[in-house]
């Protein structure tokens, strides 16, 4: 099959367990809780008191158990925080990462894939298949796209798995994550981005309307009351070898943070890149350039920076 398996066990899984378990969360999470189904899945994230990102994470429920999968290193500092206010809950929090395996499938005739596989695919995004030990769910692509979440105990899906051929590599993947203009935030990273500069805000990672959360009036604040002076945006870069090092430049002046790379087919690079509002509208000039200031482009030391469009997230 044109379709293989990626290794995804870059991840931290947290159990959020008890009868008050739904109800802590919608307190704490930007998503609304009762969204979330044994069939659906949703993104969301956790904001400190001043509305920037602590972690942002997939949650689900298995077995009448709420999880919440994020970036690896994150499942333990998220745990330590949300520790601070369960206390006065029926519910309690565990990090369960060692007893599952995360694999992601991407490809040709992906669809095909998952049905051999498990018999059946989900459908919509975010939509849920609950299999013998853990799920399958449907991430945000234009192509098929689906990650699986399995028990270390199945041994025999694991074994047939393997059979089907896992890669390492996440080169694909993570291109994939960036043409959907997908940011995880990471131990480097947490605390540093607010919302809207990640469009979270506009990607379905926030429920304007479940009511309050850690944030909650900040993060609503700049989404309702003032137009985003910054925003992501993607950008592909031809010839030119492009890093999270690299800065983006117009007029001699750094007006660009870059915040994830990924190489694509053809070599080049595409990027998920902070940029000021008006300088996209303005379809201003843009130059790559790395730590030094000396430029990564051609004879005439100007790269090739192209904007490229994102999934419609309005």
């Amino acid at each position: 099959m044109a379709s293989m398996l990626t290794d995804l066990n870059n991840f931290d899984l947290i159990a959020v367990k008890g009868t008050d378990a739904a109800t802590f969360l919608q307190g704490q999470l930007t998503c609304n809780i009762d969204s979330v189904t044994s069939i659906q899945s949703v993104t969301a994230a956790y904001c400190d008191i001043n509305g920037r990102i602590i972690s942002d994470m997939r949650v689900f429920v298995m077995n009448d158990v709420l999880y919440l999968l994020c970036a690896r290193g994150m499942g333990y500092a998220l745990k330590r925080i949300l520790d601070k206010y369960i206390v006065f809950s029926k519910a309690t929090i565990s990090v369960e990462t060692s007893q599952y395996q995360r694999l992601g499938v991407y490809g040709q005739e992906v669809k095909s894939a998952v049905i051999e596989l498990f018999g059946v695919a989900p459908g919509g995004q975010g939509e849920v298949m609950p299999i013998e030990g853990g799920m399958v769910y449907r991430l945000a692509d234009a192509t098929p796209r689906y990650e699986i979440l399995i028990s270390v105990d199945q041994e025999e899906t694991l074994a047939k798995l393997e059979d089907f051929g896992v890669t390492d590599d996440l080169e694909e993947w993570e291109l994939a994550d960036v043409r959907q203009g997908i940011v995880h935030i990471t131990p480097a990273i947490q605390d540093t981005y607010t919302p809207q500069l990640l469009n979270y805000d506009i990607n379905g990672s926030i429920d304007f309307k479940k009511g309050c959360y850690t944030g909650q009036e900040i993060v609503a604040r700049m989404h309702y009351r003032a137009a985003a002076k910054k925003r992501l945006y993607r950008i592909g870069v031809t010839g030119v070898r492009a890093s999270l090092d690299s800065m983006i430049m117009h007029k001699n002046e750094t007006v660009g943070e870059i915040v994830s790379v990924a190489r694509t087919e053809n070599g080049d690079y595409e990027l998920l890149a902070i940029l000021p509002c008006d300088l996209v509208e303005q379809k201003a000039s843009l130059e790559l350039r790395n730590e030094a200031g000396e430029s990564q482009g051609d004879k005439q030391g100007k790269a090739t920076l192209k904007l490229l469009t994102l999934p419609d997230l309005a």
